[in-house]
């Protein structure tokens, strides 16, 4: 029997699943229609369907999803090798097994058959014994290669099922969550992939530590959530700013944020910083407890390096965090960029 393809397999429902063989006789002769009908009216867990037109008997096929289709060879408007690759050419008979019923034994009209898709070939009226054997042959065959089919489709869907999963919790893994951005870890495995790449291009690599003014007096005055929404509003106006390709934000712990800023000399990591501390700015999110300013805001330390072999992407975060110092030192709600 022909394989399925992928396409044809994700086609087949349990619906069209059988556990019992389903005939379908193609002829446009009644009497010979009857005479089948007979020699299966006694299996009773054989279901028989007949089309006398063969114009319609791809439709038929598509509309019961037969386990066997018995098709006449010599038949007006439509001759049997016709019908044959047309049920080849239909997704939902592709594979079914079709046995010719002829009154002609020419070797060649059989091998003509075999040839286009022909499952098997008997000479009219056949045998019962001979006929119901080969249904049952023929059916079971067809009927464990759809299980297999249907396993392999159930099997497929679950490891789609598995890698969405998997992607989905590594996202997660790298998202710090409650703020919605990049995390600590994500943030460390960054700055390595950023430093080598610098250290191949030989371009400089900038950092910005971020720090919010006085967080803990504003967690203490407005209540843990009252300090969580803040969190949230400032990263994700710093997310807003850092817009360029590349430039890549994480929660680096607490009330600290820190920015990537690849192949950006300190004059560009300056003009970067100064916008990040404008917009939160304007944000004009109240901090009545905060001896800058009536409202929240940022201090940042900014440090650049052209990545070499006798540095580490550890000195670049220690020089950001000593310009962060520094930005507190005199008088916050400001940017210092590191010597």
């Amino acid at each position: 029997m022909k394989n399925k393809t992928k396409k044809e397999v994700a086609g087949t429902g349990s619906s069209d699943i059988r556990d019992k063989p389903v005939v379908l006789l193609v002829d446009d002769q009644a009497m010979v229609a009857e005479a089948i009908r007979r020699m299966l009216v006694d299996e009773a867990d054989i279901e028989f369907h007949y089309c006398k037109e063969p114009g319609q008997a791809v439709e038929k096929a598509n509309e019961i999803h037969p386990t066997i289709i018995l098709q006449d060879l010599v038949m007006p408007d439509v001759d049997g090798y016709t019908l044959l690759m047309a049920y080849r050419g239909n997704p939902a008979t592709s594979g079914t097994p079709v046995i010719i019923l002829s009154s002609r034994e020419d070797p060649k009209d059989k091998s003509h058959a075999f040839e286009i898709g022909a499952s098997d070939y008997l000479v009219k009226l056949p045998d019962k014994i001979e006929l119901v054997a080969r249904i049952r042959a023929h059916s079971k065959t067809y009927m464990l290669q759809m299980q297999r089919d249907a396993a392999y489709l159930e099997m497929q869907k679950l490891q789609e099922q598995l890698t969405e999963s998997n992607e989905i919790l590594q996202r997660l893994s790298t998202l710090d969550g409650l703020t919605g951005i990049a995390n600590r870890r994500h943030f460390d495995a960054t700055l390595q992939s950023e430093w080598k790449m610098g250290l191949r291009q030989k371009t400089p690599l900038s950092l910005i530590m971020v720090d919010i003014d006085f967080f803990k007096k504003f967690n203490d005055g407005y209540g843990h959530q009252g300090g969580d929404d803040c969190l949230k509003e400032v990263a994700q106006t710093l997310d807003e700013t850092i817009s360029r390709p590349g430039d890549f934000i994480a929660r680096y712990g607490g009330e600290e944020f820190v920015i990537i800023l690849p192949r950006t000399d300190a004059k560009g990591a300056a003009v970067i910083a100064e916008q990040l501390r404008a917009n939160v700015e304007a944000k004009h999110i109240a901090h009545a407890y905060s001896s800058v300013a009536d409202h929240v805001s940022i201090s940042l330390g900014i440090a650049t390096m052209k990545p070499d072999n006798s540095g580490k992407p550890e000195n670049l975060i220690a020089k950001a965090d000593e310009a962060l110092y520094k930005a507190k030192e005199a008088g916050r709600n400001r940017f210092c960029v590191a010597e």
